[in-house]
């Protein structure tokens, strides 16, 4: 059997009732998070300039595109929430996908089960199907891949979202099998975008791509069987070849909703900033740190993160979010890094001064699991001579150390009231907590549309 195969088998016969318990919690979590996130993406001008071109191009009204007043086809839909909720890079992460799973399987996902239509449980379970089929081929592409250049969220997430949109669609193994073989054709996104609208793109490229195959699968359109595993096909191309099959023996028997999970963003930037400002933000309070009194900071890393961070000298909102230098000074100069953090304008004074004393360095004693490539490690200098070092550690948000229950609802309230009301925030909310429950997905995404055009 082919691993277009196989993966399509799982995704066709798979049911809520064979996923591990953790399954359905991790699914609410990620839900509102990203439901949350997308909402709050929706004024950023990449979402906006995504929306107009829609509307150039047409599509029958048939689902939402989040926080806004916009219906149109759902590939398009799944492009414009994709890109929205990925907008200010505060989505969440898996490290086996080296990437975002949630913001492409949620917009591929909810705007299948707005056509089809489907209740709450067919999008869990759309998601779930997705969020394994993404782990398990990032775990057998990656770190290779990733070092390559390329995006996992969307060359990974490409074939997640076509296995999401194919399983709430209701297609069957054979057109299920296209369905995957066609988005393997459709994967792609680079990292040199990085810092640019291109990057939020990925994650609409993913979801749209996704429905787009499962939509032409069901018409009859037809994919290679060996798309992925063939000579020409996408591990060849990608990276990865001889542990394809391996990997793929895991799935459905290693879940990764229990092994890998989801790391929740508690900062709207890269996550590879995150353990460095977690740890510059307590040591300002506990040693009650001023601007001035700082001679300069070193963060190390690990060898993967400087291709990544690469805008020691940040021009624009963007490409601060893959500043270390500015991530850092904001945290010591304001206390805080937040949606407010990233806008355009010139950067403000202390924080412009402390970019300057803000080293990165490549720190060769840095674990070299993917799991831990995102740790950091911070000294800080202080002009009366002393040295202020804190040892190699992750961030809050990872999945052994997840954000509570109450501090992620305070997150998905800070996102979704720059749209909507708070009263119909709450009712989101807590809609989203019993996703599973909802009997009509569009129960819940008219609920979504504000006057935003």
């Amino acid at each position: 059997m082919t691993a277009t195969a196989r993966i399509a088998e799982f995704v066709v016969k798979t049911s809520l009732e064979d996923c591990p318990a953790a399954a359905l919690p991790l699914v609410r979590r990620a839900a509102l998070d990203t439901v949350g996130v997308t909402l709050a993406g929706a004024t950023e001008p990449a979402a906006a300039i995504v929306r107009r071109a829609i509307r150039a191009e047409g599509g029958l009204p048939i689902a939402t595109v989040i926080g806004t007043r916009v219906r149109t086809s759902p590939a398009w839909a799944a492009l414009a929430n994709g890109v929205a909720g990925h907008a200010h890079d505060f989505d969440d992460t898996n490290f086996s996908l080296m990437g975002h799973p949630s913001v492409p399987l949620f917009g591929a996902a909810l705007a299948a089960a707005e056509a089809q239509p489907a209740d709450g449980r067919a999008v869990a379970l759309g998601y779930v199907i997705g969020f394994e089929i993404s782990a398990t081929l990032g775990a057998a592409v990656n770190p290779d891949h990733y070092a390559r250049g390329w995006h996992a969220t969307s060359t990974v997430g490409t074939i997640g979202c076509a296995a999401a949109a194919a399983r709430i669609f209701g297609l069957d193994v054979t057109e299920t099998r296209h369905a995957l073989g066609m988005a393997a054709s459709l994967a792609s996104g680079l990292k040199e975008n990085f810092g640019s609208m291109t990057k939020p793109y990925h994650a609409g490229h993913a979801a749209r791509n996704g429905v787009w195959a499962a939509l032409l699968a069901r018409e009859g359109f037809t994919a290679s069987d060996t798309a992925l595993e063939g000579n020409q096909g996408y591990v060849a191309a990608f990276g990865g070849r001889g542990v394809l099959d391996a990997a793929l023996d895991q799935l459905g028997r290693v879940w990764h909703v229990d092994t890998s999970r989801i790391a929740v963003k508690p900062y709207p930037s890269c996550a590879l900033t995150h353990a460095a400002i977690d740890t510059l933000l307590e040591l300002r309070e506990r040693e009650r740190l001023r601007a001035d009194q700082i001679a300069d900071v070193e963060v190390g890393v690990h060898r993967v993160v400087p291709d990544v961070l690469r805008h020691p000298r940040p021009a624009t909102g963007l490409e601060r979010k893959f500043s270390m230098q500015y991530c850092a000074a904001a945290a010591l100069a304001d206390g805080r890094v937040d949606l407010a953090s990233f806008g355009d304008a010139d950067v403000a004074e202390p924080a412009r001064s402390l970019m300057n004393r803000v080293r990165m360095v490549v720190d060769a004693s840095l674990p070299d699991d993917l799991e831990r490539q995102a740790w950091s490690r911070v000294t800080i200098r202080l002009s009366d001579g002393r040295t202020l070092a804190v040892p190699a550690r992750g961030a809050q948000g990872h999945p052994d150390t997840p954000l509570s229950d109450a501090r992620l609802r305070e997150k998905f309230v800070a996102c979704a009231t720059l749209v909507l009301p708070r009263d119909e925030a709450d009712g989101v909310a807590i809609q989203l907590e019993h996703l599973d429950d909802i009997p009509d997905i569009r129960a819940l995404t008219s609920r979504l549309a504000t006057d935003l055009e």
